[in-house]
């Protein structure tokens, strides 16, 4: 139950990232879209992290990764994904703001860094779904 929530969380993140682009140019849709992809992700890797290992009884919810087994190496592909899309949402809603402060200057950086950050958000999209267990 948990982990489809986790994936339905994760889906509605990348759908309304598609939205948030779509409506880059028009702020009062761009930005209610893109906090919500960021709240929605957020909420999935508190699941992920937190909940299920919880309700599975583990007591370290990252010793899946220390402990090695069965699909190591997506699992750090993953996870060197997730991770980055985090850095991603900080970086891309500290520049935001300083745009919606009337800082012009900041909207070349936050374009490019929506680049970058639009790929590793698939990418660890993608790789969730080859996760062990996830089928």
């Amino acid at each position: 139950m948990w982990l489809m929530a986790s994936y339905g969380l994760a889906t509605l993140a990348v759908v309304l990232i598609a939205a948030g682009l779509a409506m880059a140019s028009n702020r009062n849709r761009h930005v209610p879209l893109m906090l919500g992809a960021f709240a929605a992700d957020m909420v999935g890797l508190l699941i992920v992290e937190l909940v299920i290992p919880l309700s599975e009884g583990k007591t370290d919810p990252v010793s899946t990764l220390a402990q090695g087994g069965e699909g190591m190496g997506i699992r750090w592909v993953h996870a060197s994904f997730a991770t980055l899309s985090v850095v991603g949402y900080i970086l891309q809603i500290r520049s935001g703001r300083r745009i919606m402060k009337g800082d012009q200057a900041a909207l070349v950086g936050h374009r490019k860094v929506a680049k970058a950050f639009v790929v590793v958000r698939l990418l660890a999209y993608v790789t969730m779904f080859m996760l062990p267990g996830s089928k």
